[in-house]
């Protein structure tokens, strides 16, 4: 827990999320930008070892690691050298992500051989299709995903399409938690972390509606 206390103030210090003061009910109430979090050294090892003690609590078997966004790269690099993995990682150019089963210009660059077990690491998960259809480009290649890391959980149902096919989610860090604890260190007043909490169950409501609707098991 000290742990992840350290890493909760740290997002805040260094802006990595940045709470929006003047907004009205329908704008989102902070700004995430997770790639600040390699600014701090200690902030960048502290989550790297989060998610290596995550991996040691499961029995999970991979052969590759793959990154599925810039700023999951630095994360994936460090995680594939503790445990001796080869690395991937995803580009995705000029592709629609809020369409399923589009995976027309998705690319596994570093390679992807058949019947390789993979394992994801991205940082924050886009209330899109962009992570299913990463899924389904591996599976056209011969591969499997494993399981799927996610450093830092909005709580806004963002994933949702993902467990109803029984994907296998490893979250690392929850924005509720990052709230409760930047509120309860008087790092912001309250009526902030309320306030994106509030709007984070609207969210929520929305993306199980999005992503769910008009979802097929594929």
């Amino acid at each position: 827990m000290m742990a992840k206390a350290s890493v909760y103030t740290d997002l805040f210090t260094t802006k990595s999320i940045v709470i929006n003061e003047f907004t009205n009910s329908d704008s989102i109430p902070y700004t995430l930008n997770f790639a600040k979090t390699l600014s701090k050294p200690s902030l960048f090892d502290t989550i790297t070892l989060l998610i290596e003690n995550q991996l040691n609590s499961k029995v999970l078997e991979f052969d590759k690691i793959c990154a599925t966004s810039v700023s999951a790269i630095p994360y994936a690099t460090n995680v594939a050298t503790s445990y001796e993995k080869p690395i991937c990682y995803i580009t995705n150019t000029e592709n629609d992500t809020t369409l399923q089963h589009n995976i027309k210009n998705i690319k596994i660059e570093g390679g992807l051989d058949i019947d390789d077990k993979i394992l994801l690491i991205e940082t924050v998960c886009n209330n899109d299709f962009y992570l299913e259809n990463i899924i389904e480009r591996i599976h056209k290649y011969g591969g499997s995903v494993v399981g799927i890391i996610i450093i830092l959980n909005l709580c806004e149902g963002e994933y949702i399409n993902l467990i109803k096919k029984n994907m296998n989610i490893i979250t690392i860090l929850n924005l509720y938690d990052v709230c409760n604890h930047l509120d309860t260190n008087n790092l912001i007043e309250v009526f902030y972390s309320e306030k994106i909490k509030f709007y984070c169950e609207k969210q929520t409501k929305i993306n199980i509606n999005k992503l769910l609707t008009n979802t097929t098991n594929t």
